[in-house]
């Protein structure tokens, strides 16, 4: 992994399922990159965890606004057969 990679992991782990990547079953990193990237074209330029945002910043709340959609969710569990 590149240091670049490995920064924006670092970054954005209390935004992972159970703390980290889960093999087959973790979330979307490309939709946690448009979301970051979304962050920062609105004006929030350093997004380590969305429990981290202060969502009663005016510029924070503005930006999850627009960017909430791409915000990364867990994958839902398969069911039992």
């Amino acid at each position: 992994m590149n240091p670049e990679m490995q920064k924006a992991m670092e970054a954005c782990r209390s935004l992972m399922p159970s703390g980290g990547p889960q093999r087959g079953g973790g979330f979307d990193q490309s939709a946690m990159n448009a979301f970051r990237t979304c962050m920062k074209d609105n004006g929030v330029e350093d997004v380590r965890g969305f429990n981290d945002l202060d969502q009663n910043d005016p510029k924070i709340a503005k930006a999850l606004e627009k960017c909430r959609p791409l915000l990364p969710t867990r994958p839902s569990a398969a069911p039992s057969a």
